[in-house]
């Protein structure tokens, strides 16, 4: 499910089944570095968009939480207090995807990270696009079963 009112009107509905928010981490900043960071966003925005289309009803895509590459703490600590309200609210899991190789050193004790290198999909024709992006959801998802697993 999708951040979208028709979406939460059935997320409300089926709360008990969705147990999983996925959060794209998108990278903000308009330094030396602008083209690389804006093609981490695309490649999460499109990714988390695909994982929402394929497993819709076990999960729900957040709005992306864009964050200012220069204040990593403040970030850090804004990102801990969604995931406290969204355990608190009856998300059983917390997804955070993101092609920023910071999030992995960071301290985020309640939620999974999946880090993906960012391709350069705007290079790709529409079926190497979905092959691609295909192929990544399938190893997150491997994981992501596991886990559901664990908690059911």
């Amino acid at each position: 499910m999708d951040w979208i009112v028709k979406d939460i009107q059935l997320y409300e509905q089926a709360r008990e089944y969705v147990d999983t928010a996925v959060v794209p981490l998108i990278p903000v900043s308009l330094g030396a570095d602008v083209q690389s960071i804006v093609q981490k966003g695309e490649y999460i925005s499109v990714l988390t968009r695909e994982l929402e289309h394929e497993y819709r009803g076990r999960l729900l895509r957040l709005p992306e939480f864009s964050y200012m590459t220069v204040h990593a703490e403040a970030e850090q600590q804004r990102l801990r207090d969604w995931t406290d309200h969204l355990l608190e609210s009856g998300m059983r899991h917390v997804v955070y995807v993101t092609s920023d190789y910071s999030w992995k050193e960071a301290d985020l004790p309640k939620g999974t990270l999946f880090w993906l290198p960012a391709l350069p999909i705007e290079q790709l024709d529409s079926k190497a696009k979905r092959e691609v992006i295909h192929s990544q959801i399938r190893e997150m998802m491997t994981i992501l079963t596991k886990k559901w697993e664990k908690t059911e």
